[in-house]
């Protein structure tokens, strides 16, 4: 059990951290796009991106596969900093689930992707947070 335990801290311990590169700048001190980049069998490769306001607010950040299209997680934000979108990839194709925001942070709408398409029932509300709408993207499908 200890050297299980042990073996894994280890492992974690000795992952690389991805390493960080301004690609565009607002200003010299302030930047724009930033990717984060690993060495994988002796090339570069973009893990990870994060892309800010022209006042350094978080804009998005989102991750990558190895052949460099969006994968997992992928973050949204006005330049309030409220959340505006929270949505998932799968090898560069919309998966999972959806959620959209509107300024003040109330739900705007929610759904589910398979392979990049809606599916299941998408709700939707007006700015107040009540319902304005639902739909089965399945049964538009069917007609």
């Amino acid at each position: 059990m200890f050297l299980l335990v042990g073996t894994m801290a280890l492992n974690t311990a000795c992952e690389k951290e991805p390493e960080r590169k301004v690609i565009d700048n607002w200003t010299e001190s302030q930047p724009k796009l930033v990717g984060f980049y690993l060495e994988e069998d002796g090339q570069s490769v973009k893990v990870k991106e994060e892309k800010f306001y022209e006042d350094g607010t978080r804009e998005y950040f989102g991750s990558f596969d190895k052949e460099g299209e969006r994968h997992g997680e992928w973050r949204y934000y006005y330049n309030s900093g409220q959340l505006w979108s929270l949505g998932f990839y799968e090898h560069g194709s919309k998966e999972g689930k959806k959620e959209v925001y509107w300024p003040d942070g109330t739900k705007r709408y929610e759904g589910q992707f398979t392979k990049d398409q809606k599916t299941g029932t998408w709700t939707f509300y007006n700015t107040d947070a009540s319902l304005l709408q639902k739909m089965n993207f399945d049964l538009e499908k069917a007609d």
